[in-house]
């Protein structure tokens, strides 16, 4: 019995042993030239950029994959391009650097705008020798045609065909990839960036020692709390459009070794909302069209619903609605047209302009059955009012009014132009729910035209450099839907600027 009590006794400690030491976290360190914190298209096009001029590279990435939110793009700004000397259109980068400025009340960079106006057509060009290829489109009547739409190259599509394609060339230059491996502190001593801590999913300190770190983990857009604390918008409402794990955590490394900041805000985009309705699919379609009426929750219009094609200024017209929404109304005769003509509005290269809707009536149909919160019908405007739930004389009144505006082909409320004027009197009514959403953050860390960060002194912080989503300067209050593209043109410019810059500092 002793002898088996003694036995139990050492398998037990030598079990225990052997697990505490697989769970020990252990810590190693590295030597590189380069960090680059974050693997979207800054980050991939800033570590080849500097892999291409020789540079020894390594990339942090806290999620299993590569690409963030430019999986899920679709193409990119840019003036005098190829593209367009192919098309014969004449917009120049004059034209376009002063129309951005203009847009944006001269509250941005000047500089750095310029810079990329001008250079945003090279970017197309060193993407096309990488192996990527474009398609010139114009996103509506609304916006000149600059975006450059990512060609797939199957299985990818849309952006991820360009991450893939940027993958693939690093590789082959020597980039190491660390996934599942967040930065969570920048080394930082004698008035200089010289490295980056980070933890891998096994709890494992990794210590890389760099000579320069490229910030680029693309925004806050999925934190709610830093959405609340840098922004005026309400993270409750105001949702993201998918769940990719923007935690500004760059930015706030930046901020923790005196970085400035300005401009932090959403790239808002209007969508609908409620139970059993399928995202970026034909109801959320039927919401951006131009020929809706839109009222608020008093019954009230409150817009030229026209405004539907520059996404970023529709979703700021609702948002600033009681309760940051409003109704879509259309009829039975919208949903026809829009199955059996397409529709005037599409959502960028997911849903293109003139897409027909034939399963819209399902769509409709189904999100009913489940009593959505966000779908509604009725065969009277009356009864509509009931439906969701606003003040039944001003919405009659309002009703009325769009009908005589369009029978009329004046809109003396809010000018909406005649060839979106259709009176709303076929068939049943229908009302979509509509919130605003983001695509991701906008605004962050100041740099200067060579990409380094800058802290509260407006001197760079040596060895610290930035691009993409998380820096600022490049915006308003809205993002600048008529540069279409704009978001993702920047941060190919700004990854290739940062590596270019890093290249001649470190040599």
């Amino acid at each position: 019995m002793k002898k088996r009590t003694r036995f139990m006794t050492f398998t037990l400690a030598m079990l225990m042993s052997t697990l505490s030491a697989g769970t020990y976290a252990t810590e190693k360190t590295i030597t590189t030239d380069v960090v680059v914190v974050g693997g979207g298209s800054t980050g991939l096009t800033a570590a080849l950029t500097a892999a291409e001029g020789g540079a020894k590279v390594i990339v942090l990435e806290k999620n299993p994959y590569l690409g963030g939110s430019s999986n899920f793009a679709e193409g990119l700004f840019a003036v005098e391009s190829e593209y367009q000397r192919a098309a014969s259109y004449g917009l120049t980068k004059d034209e376009a650097f002063k129309h951005i400025i203009e847009f944006n009340h001269n509250k941005i960079d000047n500089t750095i705008i310029r810079n990329y106006v001008n250079k945003a057509a090279d970017n197309i060009d060193w993407l096309n020798e990488q192996g990527v290829d474009f398609r010139l489109i114009q996103i509506s009547p609304e916006e000149p045609r600059v975006w450059h739409i990512i060609e797939d190259k199957k299985p990818y599509i849309h952006g991820g065909a360009l991450i893939t394609t940027l993958q693939q060339k690093a590789k082959k230059l020597g980039v190491q990839f660390l996934l599942r491996t967040p930065a969570k502190k920048l080394i930082y001593s004698n008035n200089r960036v010289t490295g980056v801590e980070a933890v891998d999913h096994k709890g494992n300190k990794i210590v890389l020692k760099a000579k320069a770190v490229v910030i680029a983990t693309g925004g806050f857009g999925n934190s709610k709390e830093k959405i609340a604390k840098w922004t005026n918008y309400n993270p409750e409402t105001f949702l993201p459009a998918l769940p990719l794990n923007k935690t500004g955590d760059g930015i706030q490394m930046a901020k923790d070794v005196g970085a400035k900041t300005e401009g932090e805000g959403l790239m808002v985009y209007l969508g609908a909302r409620g139970t059993g309705i399928i995202p970026m699919q034909g109801i959320n379609a039927m919401t951006w069209q131009p020929t809706n009426l839109w009222v608020n929750s008093s019954g009230e219009r409150f817009t030229n619903e026209a405004v539907a094609f520059s996404f970023g200024q529709a979703a700021n017209s609702v948002g600033r609605q009681h309760g940051n929404m409003a109704w879509a109304i259309f009829d039975d005769a919208s949903v026809d047209y829009a199955a059996q003509k397409g529709i005037d509005q599409g959502i960028g290269v997911i849903i293109p302009t003139t897409t027909k809707l034939t399963g819209l009536r399902d769509e409709i149909n189904n999100a009913l059955a489940v009593n959505s919160d966000g779908v509604k019908t009725a065969e009277s405007i009356e009864a509509l009012a009931k439906q969701i739930d606003v003040p039944m004389d001003t919405l009659i009144k309002s009703y009325h009014d769009y009908n005589a505006y369009s029978k009329n082909g004046y809109d003396p409320q809010f000018v909406k132009d005649h060839k979106w004027l259709r009176p709303l009197n076929h068939g049943n009514l229908y009302a979509i729910k509509m919130m605003p959403n983001h695509f991701a953050s906008i605004g962050g860390l100041n740099i200067n035209t060579k990409m380094q960060v800058l802290g509260h002194d407006n001197q760079p912080i040596s060895g610290l450099y930035a691009g993409g989503l998380e820096v600022g300067g490049l915006y308003g209050d809205t993002y600048t839907l008529w540069a279409s593209g704009h978001a993702y043109g920047f941060s190919i410019h700004s990854g290739r600027t940062a590596g270019a810059s890093i290249l001649k500092a470190i040599k």
